[in-house]
């Protein structure tokens, strides 16, 4: 009997050229794959729910994958900088991706001394006054096309579900939820926020670059500030639903 199996994983992706499997390379997808195979004793397609870029972490990155053979969770043995934080049985019509209705990402900046994230500068004094006034600019916009980098097919990224930038000693975190995103968009977004903070763009700059039909023609920060956060789905899909809901988590799939 076939059955859909959801995973939740955190990961260290700084040793990974991203999410997607490319040959020869070190992806997360190969991975998990590769694990998988060793347990199932054949290799299954996995879907992640977003296509992390090479660098880019996650805390709540949710794969799914179809197989017919009985495993023990326990038995998969992933990469050191990959943790398998929940295994469940989930919906046959349940996929990682196309199932999912938003995501929450994290964006971390430093400055003065040598942080995670972004390192702006010893002498950096940033105003984020200034970057969530940029942010508070986007509201309205009926998409963020100009915040991606050219890609084909060029999709149009839906506007912005929520945001917040807080600032903490050295340190600022920009967290952000939107129903989809497309390529480099979070990225451009935190290297546009930098900017405007350290008084090189005035804030009503990223609005007019959001807003613009073409991709992406201002600063991208560096992948290693960004983290996959959670990713959402309807309660009726959601694997991952504690007691009471839907589905629960499993250590054994028969």
């Amino acid at each position: 009997m076939k059955r859909t199996i959801a995973l939740k994983l955190a990961y260290d992706g700084s040793g990974f050229r991203g999410w997607q499997q490319q040959p020869g390379m070190a992806t997360v997808q190969g991975a998990i794959e590769e694990a998988l195979a060793r347990v199932l004793g054949k290799r299954p397609a996995v879907h992640g729910s977003a296509r992390t870029d090479a660098g880019v972490h996650a805390e709540g990155q949710v794969a799914s994958f179809v197989t017919g053979r009985p495993f023990e969770a326990g038995e998969l043995i992933f990469p050191s900088a990959i943790r398998l934080l929940e295994v469940a049985e989930a919906s046959p019509s349940f996929h990682a991706r196309a199932s999912s209705i938003g995501k929450d990402y994290r964006y971390r900046f430093s400055w003065g001394a040598v942080d995670e994230g972004f390192f702006l500068g010893r002498d950096a004094a940033p105003e984020w006054g200034l970057a969530r006034a940029a942010l508070d600019g986007l509201e309205g916009l009926a998409q963020l096309s100009g915040l991606a980098s050219p890609s084909k097919p060029h999709r149009p990224a839906p506007p912005l579900s929520a945001w917040s930038l807080e600032e903490r000693e050295s340190t600022a975190t920009l967290l952000v939820s939107g129903p989809a995103f497309r390529k480099h968009q979070l990225r451009n977004l935190a290297g546009h926020l930098a900017t405007v903070a350290l008084g090189l763009a005035e804030p009503r700059t990223l609005a007019t670059l959001a807003a613009r039909a073409r991709p992406w023609m201002g600063a991208t920060a560096p992948a290693h500030g960004l983290s996959l956060l959670r990713v959402r789905y309807p309660r009726e899909l959601d694997p991952f639903l504690k007691p009471g809901g839907q589905n629960g988590t499993l250590s054994s799939v028969r």
